[in-house]
């Protein structure tokens, strides 16, 4: 494999030491017995799902993965993970088939999912979504004596797990937790008193067992946090966490420019006096937002400079000041360390009044992965979104 980092281009480095130290963070929040299904949905929240499902299973012992789609986990299938997968979306019935013949279970959404399923004449494990307030995909409570009449006559769909999803578990003293716990409950007690009870229960997304003892569950659903983001980058959610994924690139040209020389699109930018400006390969298209339109910075020599103007498709400019310690082929970062600097996703995220999450999933997927462990590189992805 060529470890070899490109040098005019931008790319992704995602580091597995940060994975396996997240992970380990989330299980030292954990009830003693609660065991983790890795939620590697959706590319892995952008950070690839293969690579990082695979290191979760070898080296984290995680024994259980959720995803959104019918093909991440038939991709996942293929790529060796063994461990048990949750389809959290919709199936055909050729992917329900798939999923009979390799372990794999989905989610009850709705109730005419049953009759769907059982015409095909195939075997579902499912797991039941339980609406208790996010008012997005599952059941509502009050549909469960409803459930249970329908499974009780269709033997070749099983239930094997329940779950529910906290709608605003990252506000503090959110008394929403109380009463979507209690709904659940009530939702749980029914399906045991039918005898119908289910081997997993799970309602613990990274916020809530960051904030709220997980009592009653088999499983946590650890997300954002295991890539090293927090629930609301504005809070402490007392845990540890190391950033995985860096962008990266290089400097490209130097330019010296006079004053009042406008810089990018739109002018925004006009220089106050002589000054070099570093052009860099890196802009929206590889997960740069435009909101860091003059509000962000790049690290170039383990120093912080402002991104001068506007962030465009694949360049920003960097302001370097009339006697710059910058020469092209100098490392930028734009998401990640240097030496005792860094910017992580959530500092971008705080700029742009947003998530973590939306800066992860954002990095572009046409530009190479690179992933480290133990200070090598051990896997390269050229581009390829899983």
């Amino acid at each position: 494999m060529d470890g070899t980092r490109p040098r005019y281009s931008p790319y992704v480095e995602i580091s597995i030491d940060n994975l396996l130290h997240n992970l380990a963070q989330v299980r030292s929040a954990l009830p003693r017995g609660v065991g983790v299904i890795a939620v590697v949905k959706d590319c892995s929240y952008g950070c690839g799902s293969v690579v990082i499902a695979n290191a979760l299973e070898r080296d984290g012992g995680v024994k259980f993965f959720a995803v959104a789609r019918p093909q991440e986990a038939a991709i996942l299938r293929k790529s060796g993970v063994s461990g048990a997968i949750l389809v959290l979306g919709m199936a055909t019935e050729e992917e329900l088939r798939f999923g009979a013949d390799n372990g794999v279970a989905f989610a009850l959404n709705d109730l005419s999912d049953i009759d769907r399923w059982e015409s095909y004449g195939v075997n579902v494990s499912f797991h039941v979504n339980i609406d208790t307030g996010m008012s997005r995909m599952g059941i509502l409570p009050q549909e469960i004596g409803a459930l249970i009449d329908k499974i009780n006559s269709a033997p070749q769909i099983r239930i094997d797990g329940a779950f529910t999803h906290m709608a605003s578990a990252d506000e503090p003293d959110t008394p929403t937790v109380a009463r979507q716990l209690e709904k659940f409950a009530g939702a749980l007690g029914q399906l045991r008193a039918a005898g119908r009870a289910p081997a997993h229960v799970h309602y613990g997304n990274s916020a809530t067992f960051l904030r709220f003892p997980i009592e009653g569950c088999t499983l946590a659903r650890p997300g954002v946090v295991l890539y090293g983001c927090k629930p609301d980058p504005s809070q402490d959610f007392g845990v540890g966490l190391k950033p995985v994924a860096s962008l990266i690139s290089h400097v490209a040209k130097m330019k010296k420019v006079p004053a009042r020389t406008p810089v990018s699109y739109c002018g925004n930018y006009v220089t106050a006096s002589e000054t070099w400006i570093a052009t860099v390969p890196i802009g929206y298209a590889h997960g740069l937002p435009r909101y860091l339109n003059g509000k962000g910075e790049a690290l170039i020599g383990g120093k912080r400079y402002r991104i001068a103007g506007n962030v465009t498709m694949d360049y920003i400019m960097v302001d370097a000041g009339p006697n710059p310690a910058v020469s092209v082929g100098d490392e930028v970062v734009a998401i990640g360390a240097q030496g005792n600097e860094s910017i992580t996703p959530d500092d971008i995220a705080l700029i742009g009044k947003t998530i973590g999450y939306e800066v992860l999933c954002n990095l572009g997927t046409s530009i190479e992965r690179f992933y480290t462990q133990n200070g090598k590189i051990i896997c390269k992805d050229a581009g390829a979104i899983f």
